[in-house]
């Protein structure tokens, strides 16, 4: 259509400028309709990466939200399932959490309006897995592919071709928080000393032990929740042979 019209304003005068700059407008809002390259939903959430206790419930929330002119039909399929042994998840659409062997669910949404979208994974041990969500629209093939990501305890997140240059224990995120926080340390070398992370209170009262055991060189990631805790400052601790560095924290319920 738009070709058809820039060859008619080859034979009008000067005028075809004029009328070739509509045609091209007119031509592309009808693409725009018909080729739906607006979004016709979009979906919110916080954060994808969940930190959760050992034997827990991990909890991934968004909201999807209808931005056309209808009632649109989508569809959330869970595409990839890695966990470990023991862990299961269900993807949740509508307020609906549906069972673990279900991998596609819909649903159809009004003109303006939102529902909720997430994922349920039932933990038991320490480890991480990924979930992930292709959401999409039945009718515009429209795909959103989003990777929630599970952490319980405390995960090697090393590369093994890659290895840490130094001892360090990175600034704990969130901080403030309430009531969870992720530590992430390095260890450069392998020894055969422990390596412990201890929480210690604002007198200097131990509260907490994250990790005391011999580990491997590589970087490692481990989630704490405060949930029993008060409000105030805390310090983690990190030992590993003659390395030692401290951390204030505040936790603000």
């Amino acid at each position: 259509m738009v070709q058809l019209w820039l060859g008619m304003d080859l034979q009008v005068g000067n005028s075809n400028i004029i009328i070739r700059y509509v045609a091209l407008i007119v031509g592309l809002h009808f693409l725009a309709a018909d080729g739906n390259l607006d979004p016709s939903f979009e979906f919110n959430y916080t954060s994808s990466e969940i930190h959760v206790g050992t034997d827990s419930v991990g909890t991934f929330n968004g909201t999807i939200r209808n931005l056309s002119s209808d009632t649109i039909t989508i569809v959330v399929v869970r595409r990839v399932n890695q966990l470990p042994n023991n862990w299961t998840s269900s993807v949740c659409l509508d307020m609906i959490c549906y069972n673990e062997a279900i991998d596609s669910v819909s649903t159809q949404i009004g003109q303006g309006d939102s529902t909720a979208c997430g994922v349920l994974a039932w933990i038991s041990g320490p480890g991480a897995g990924t979930v992930q969500l292709d959401i999409f629209d039945l009718y515009t093939d429209e795909h959103l592919l989003l990777d929630v990501n599970f952490y319980a305890g405390m995960v090697d997140i090393s590369n093994a071709f890659i290895k840490p240059n130094q001892f360090l224990l990175f600034p704990a995120y969130p901080n403030p928080f309430n009531p969870v926080t992720t530590f992430r340390f390095n260890l450069p070398v392998e020894t055969q000393d422990f390596t412990s992370l201890q929480l210690y209170d604002v007198q200097g009262r131990p509260v907490e032990s994250l990790v005391n055991k011999i580990l491997q060189t590589g970087e490692y990631k481990i989630a704490w929740s405060a949930s029993g805790m008060p409000s105030g400052v805390y310090f983690a601790e990190l030992v590993s042979g003659n390395y030692r560095q401290v951390q204030k924290l505040v936790l603000m319920k």
